[in-house]
């Protein structure tokens, strides 16, 4: 069984062109990403919280039904498996949180195009201007990471872009974008932690949790909701647990 049906007197290509411009303009999520779609039946969504959202459109007659399927991937199973409750209760809780607003806010859409017979405008807020020089120096931090001599493999694979015809700055940011640091650049800013000699994520919740429960007299379950919300923002939990870590001052 799908995760939500609803029906809608509307057409299946004007009900999909609604959803697939709701999505793409970044309605509900800024870094919703179509990454498959098929007119007028299929839209597959990666969506800003890292899972994927499968919508599918099923013609009847001037009637369409709209079908929604969500993967959260396999937390869930993972901390059932293991016996964590407290993980798994925060775990189903964020799947809840997120059908809820995906569901609610295509719904909401939906029943607008039914009642007014239009389509909205969706405009796509106008990204920020790239720092190029601080896109390299990402991709030099990025690469010296992983091999040794990183700097010179950034600097022999921007040459080889450049001659094909790019410009420089052109290569930099088709690199950043191929290493995935130029979408992270062009979203809301972030505070990123240093990479160097810092603690590992387990390290780091534990500390965490010790600060929350000794210091601040709070629950893991407090702890495992502010780690949420920047998961929300786009984080992965990694990433959540590491931003939080340096705000409190123990990373």
């Amino acid at each position: 069984m799908p995760d939500w049906r609803g029906t809608f007197n509307i057409p299946a290509e004007k009900c999909y062109r609604a959803i697939l411009n709701y999505i793409r303009a970044g309605s509900i999520n800024k870094k919703d990403r179509v990454v498959f779609s098929l007119e007028p039946s299929l839209i597959v969504v990666k969506t800003g919280t890292k899972d994927v959202l499968k919508i599918r459109i099923i013609p009847e007659g001037n009637k369409s039904t709209v079908l929604m399927d969500f993967d959260f991937g396999s937390e869930t199973a993972i901390y059932l498996m293991g016996g964590m409750v407290m993980p798994l209760v925060v775990a189903l809780q964020r799947e809840n949180k997120v059908r809820t607003i995906y569901t609610g806010r295509i719904s909401d859409l939906l029943k607008y195009v039914e009642q007014t017979g239009v389509i909205p405008e969706f405009k796509e807020e106008p990204k920020p201007p790239v720092d190029v020089k601080a896109l390299y120096e990402r991709l030099i931090r990025a690469y010296s990471t992983l091999y040794s001599g990183g700097a010179r493999m950034v600097d022999r694979k921007i040459q080889s872009y450049m001659k094909t015809g790019l410009s420089r700055e052109e290569a930099i940011k088709k690199l950043a974008e191929e290493e995935g640091i130029l979408e992270r650049a062009e979203t809301k800013p972030r505070i990123e932690v240093e990479e160097k000699l810092k603690p590992s994520p387990d390290i780091l919740y534990q500390r965490l949790v010790d600060r929350y429960s000794r210091i601040y007299g709070r629950s893991i379950s407090a702890l495992e909701h502010k780690i949420e919300e920047y998961m929300w923002e786009g984080l992965s939990r990694e990433e959540a647990i590491k931003r939080l870590a340096w705000e409190e001052g123990i990373a």
